[in-house]
């Protein structure tokens, strides 16, 4: 980490600089953004201030590094969800990629804040970078010849549409698996509607309210039914 002001060179270096992290992790959280000071840190981590400037500059530097550590498990988490899915339709491959982000997000309960952490500019943006290429990869591969600016819009709201949904998420309780549940819902809808397969009725309709954009391609070997939370109908 180039945040770092002396670099770990034992084991026991590297747990006080985790211990470090999970506790701005924590904070960040429970305060909802990133405006802990030096001393809470500190405190929250179990060690004197010295020990925390021992490793980091600063509170910028700290949250750059948890950004950065944060990212790196992010995309283990759905690299390992989403590989080898070419022939999983779209809501099947959701509900595996939102199901292994909403079980991130129980593990690093800051990770929706920090995505958002100072805006455009802020160090959030590569957190949010990350999970927009994610999308934009989703989308690239299950839409031939789609143009590049029409993945980046898709992607972004998509992005957008999750962080929504998912803020606030670590303290719904009991709702968590609604939320989740209606978040593949929402995400298949809206990509279906954009983009449903070229043999699907929306073609032939011109009157439709909602109207597609291109065909997805539909050599997909592996499906699965999606349904809205609290649908009466749903199978339990």
């Amino acid at each position: 980490m180039q945040e770092l002001r002396t670099e770990p060179r034992q084991r026991r270096s590297q747990q006080s600089i985790d211990a470090i992290l999970d506790a701005a992790e924590r904070l960040i959280h429970e305060q909802g953004q990133v405006g802990f000071t030096a001393n809470e840190l500190a405190a929250a981590a179990g060690m004197s201030i010295g020990r925390v400037y021992y490793w980091f500059p600063d509170i910028p530097a700290v949250v750059t590094a948890l950004v950065e550590r944060s990212a790196h498990r992010l995309a283990d988490v759905f690299g390992s969800s989403t590989r080898s899915q070419y022939g999983v339709t779209t809501p099947l491959l959701l509900q595996r990629a939102i199901g292994a982000m909403c079980k991130y997000v129980d593990e690093n309960p800051a990770a929706v804040a920090l995505c958002i952490t100072g805006g455009d500019g802020g160090p959030g943006k590569v957190l949010s970078d990350q999970l927009v290429q994610f999308a934009c990869a989703l989308v690239i591969d299950r839409v031939p010849g789609v143009p590049t600016v029409e993945v980046e819009v898709v992607a972004r709201t998509t992005v957008g549409i999750t962080l929504g949904m998912l803020n606030g998420y670590t303290a719904a309780g009991a709702a968590r698996p609604l939320i989740q549940q209606e978040l593949v819902y929402v995400l298949s809808a809206y990509l279906y509607a954009r983009f449903p397969p070229p043999n699907d009725f929306t073609w032939t309709d011109p009157d439709r309210g909602v109207q597609p954009s291109r065909p997805s391609r539909r050599d997909f070997t592996e499906s699965a039914i999606v349904w809205p939370a609290l649908a009466p109908d749903a199978p339990h």
